[in-house]
């Protein structure tokens, strides 16, 4: 099949036939623009347009501008975001007039022109092979749609690209890319006059991710003449269409009146600075609570739908895993946290916002496992990370039109040197830079000074030196922390986690069972419990009188006159030995209660003979531990007598 593709370039009429499925986009749907159609492909069809689709991204950065940061690998999201951002702030701060023009296109994969599409191939130096192959997999289409689980008749269409198909996000690219040339062609000839970043030395007139994409230029009638032909040409020739009514043009130090007759030129709404692009917020202050409410207003309402259910404090942790996690990435790689959002993420998140009794540091509940923690992920630290690697970004070789605007505002030292400790912020440099630039703050000594020849030198170049290895290869850039030497987010998060929690560490016996507890196959709330036991953070009598709660009783249920405190009624209590006893003899081991909950986990761990008894001992650590607690309550609250036998009963069970 694939040689016959290859050699040929045909496929059987099956493999291009396809089916569409609507997909309702609102609750209730009354006409076809509520729905949202889905391409149901043949998996051999997209067998065939995956391989192409993996060899054309080879070489689709080499046609495609840098205006563009969708699709190609290097370019992400937030590297337009963050570029018009910078010019925001520079209008801003310059006083300069900027119009930005937010296109909407009009259900933009479905109207592609496939002529206009073969005529792109052929620009852009595509073999008459490859536009062969094209050819068979997008021009010759057979679709049917499925209403309510009935398929109509075939349809046999004359535009549009597939949703769902491997290839269509890489030729729609080729298809907008026309947009760009023009644009630039425009510049090129002052007829559009963009804006120029740094004394005309860089100027941007556009900017796309996809179909999302960005006019930029000066306040100027000529600039709206120009702007609207090339729209309208281009949806001429493309046959994608324009939807100015749901376009937006926004202005900074724009007349209101003129930006007014704008949009009624344009046909446009009017828009604001801020405004959003790409789900983040443009010319906003990344300080200013209002612009991250509706990031906390979603993780309240995620949060806030559990707050009247009966959750256990496992349940509790898998809870605040996935409302940490909810945060979107983009939006912790753009801007940096505000304080009181971060605690708010961490401290309100984890007693659903109420006034319950904190009884573990979120500092150690952030901790990994493996040093007492609970692998929770930490908001701040993870928004340091993901801001880092864009400072790591700078160092790589290769161009990049965000690399080149910030070099164009900030100089060229940035790309050369990691160590900005000898430079000033610049007068005109935007909250974001700031942010980026103040990252050697975060914690006092070498926190960012994480490469070799940066720290001691004098002192450490002749060890160095010793291990020097000479290459033929250029020099680069390594990520010390990392073995290969590969900068990741990940790595950078666990240094960021080891130097801001420096001196909380636990001796390596302890860091041992507390990661070896999580091991059991117990149910996650009596691991929790175990977990939280072991750091004496459990509501015993003693603890809620430490925190200032008062009680009308203070002595253990298992005996009188001792005080309750976690090491009695676990161990040393003669109704808790009892059970330990009986469990033992059970298991066939002779154990002396020990003084401490860690050393009778060793010393049960120790008597196993295998690793499947190992598990089994540790099953039964936590179970004892669970049914002890658990007769404690029914003891104090139901009134149940707190009997040995009974609880040894319950645990053969």
């Amino acid at each position: 099949m694939f040689d016959q593709f290859q050699g040929n370039s045909c496929l059987p009429k099956s493999f291009l036939s396809y089916f569409v499925t609507l997909i309702p986009k609102v609750n209730s749907p009354f006409s076809i623009s509520d729905f949202r159609p889905i391409s149901l492909l043949g998996c051999l069809y997209k067998l065939i347009t995956k391989v192409l689709a993996k060899r054309l991204a080879k070489v689709i950065d080499s046609v495609i501008a840098p205006n563009q940061s969708t699709f190609i690998k290097g370019r992400n999201l937030v590297d337009g975001v963050l570029v018009v951002n910078e010019m925001v702030e520079l209008a801003k701060k310059s006083k300069r007039e900027c119009l930005i023009f937010k296109v909407d296109f009009e259900k933009a994969y479905n109207l592609v022109d496939w002529g206009f599409l073969e005529y792109m191939l052929q620009r852009c130096g595509f073999c008459e092979k490859w536009i062969g192959w094209i050819r068979v997999c997008v021009f010759a289409e057979n679709l049917s749609v499925r209403v309510n689980g009935s398929t109509t008749s075939g349809i046999n269409i004359q535009r549009g690209l597939k949703q769902g198909d491997p290839l269509a996000p890489f030729l729609f690219l080729l298809v907008v890319e026309d947009f760009s040339g023009v644009m630039r062609k425009a510049v090129e000839l002052n007829a559009f006059k963009g804006f120029s970043i740094e004394r005309d030395s860089m100027v941007i007139s556009h900017l796309q991710y996809a179909d999302d994409t960005l006019c930029i230029g000066e306040a100027s009638i000529e600039n709206l003449w120009t702007l609207k032909a090339i729209l309208r040409g281009f949806e001429m020739a493309s046959g994608v269409k324009v939807n100015f009514w749901k376009s937006g043009l926004s202005g900074v130090n724009v007349h209101p009146t003129f930006l007014e007759t704008a949009c009624n030129f344009l046909n446009c709404r009017r828009g604001t600075i801020s405004f959003k692009y790409l789900g983040l917020p443009i010319g906003a202050n990344s300080k200013s609570l209002t612009t991250w409410g509706p990031l906390v207003q979603h993780l309240r309402k995620r949060l806030f739908s559990w707050r009247n259910k009966h959750i256990s404090l496992g349940g509790r942790i898998v809870l605040i895993n996935v409302v940490l996690n909810a945060i979107p990435i983009f939006y912790l790689s753009f801007m940096k946290m505000p304080v009181i959002v971060w605690k708010w993420c961490g401290f309100k998140g984890s007693s659903y916002g109420g006034n319950k009794v904190s009884w573990v540091k979120w500092a150690v509940v952030c901790k990994a496992k493996s040093k007492g923690g609970l692998g929770v992920r930490d908001a701040r630290i993870v928004n340091l990370s993901l801001l880092t690697k864009r400072r790591w970004r700078l160092l790589l070789p290769g161009r990049a039109l965000w690399k080149d605007v910030l070099v164009a505002k900030y100089g060229s030292l940035i790309l050369t040197n990691l160590d900005w400790s000898g430079f000033r912020i610049p007068t005109m440099a935007s909250k974001w830079w700031k942010d980026i630039f103040s990252l050697d703050k975060v914690v006092e000594s070498k926190n960012w000074a994480l490469f070799l020849w940066e720290e001691d030198l004098v002192e450490r170049l002749k060890d160095l030196l010793v291990t020097v290895t000479l290459r033929k290869e250029d020099d680069g850039w390594k990520w010390v922390p990392d073995p290969e030497g590969v900068f990741s987010v990940k790595s950078i998060y666990l240094h960021l986690v080891e130097e801001l929690r420096s001196g909380e560490s636990l001796d390596d016996g302890r860091a041992m069972i507390f990661d070896q507890i999580w091991e059991s196959p117990a149910p996650s709330k009596v691991i929790a419990f175990s977990w939280q036991l072991l750091h004496d953070r459990i509501p015993t009598r003693s603890n809620l009188d430490v925190r200032g709660i008062l009680l009308t009783d203070w002595e253990c249920v298992g005996c009188v006159g001792s005080a309750e405190s976690s090491i009695h009624l676990f161990l040393h209590c003669p109704s808790s030995m009892m059970v330990w006893y009986e469990i033992f003899r059970c298991l066939g081991l002779v154990i002396v209660i020990p003084s401490s909950l860690f050393s009778l986990f060793e010393v049960m761990r120790a008597s196993a003979r295998n690793v499947n008894v190992r598990k089994g001992y540790l099953m039964i650590w936590h179970a004892t531990l669970w049914s002890l607690w658990k007769a404690r309550n029914g003891s104090i609250f139901a009134n149940r007598s707190f009997v040995p036998k009974e609880i040894v009963e319950e645990l053969k069970l």
